[in-house]
């Protein structure tokens, strides 16, 4: 997979997508779903992309108070993106506790992606 600054034009829709895990509301899966099946990263991949990626940049606001809920701005989600990924914090997400709470559903959204890639 090719770096992510590298590869903003299929990587940033997939953001925009997973960033609905993020936020302070009921996340649009239908959405997400079909923008992780029509990208062209395996599951794999999209693993990666949320956890090493996605998660470093929008996971505080899962620990706010007053969350964003309205969604993320694409200019401010690719600059907290690129400069998260340049940190430790995005290879130590698995140290997180909230990551047992995080798997789950994003183990469901998995098998929907697979299922729709497979029709």
């Amino acid at each position: 997979m090719k770096p992510a600054s590298e590869d903003l034009a299929f990587r940033v829709p997939v953001w925009e997508a997973l960033g609905e895990l993020f936020l302070d509301n009921e996340p649009q899966l239908a959405y997400l779903i079909r923008a992780c099946a029509e990208s062209p990263y395996s599951l794999k991949e999209l693993d990666q992309i949320l956890f090493s990626e996605v998660w470093p940049a929008l996971s505080p606001n899962l620990a706010s108070v007053a969350g964003e809920w309205a969604g993320w701005n694409r200019e401010w989600l690719i600059r907290t993106v690129l400069e998260k990924q340049r940190t430790a914090s995005s290879r130590l997400w698995w140290l997180n506790p909230v990551k047992l709470y995080f798997c789950s559903p994003w183990f469901r959204i998995r098998k929907e992606i697979e299922r729709q890639r497979s029709h």
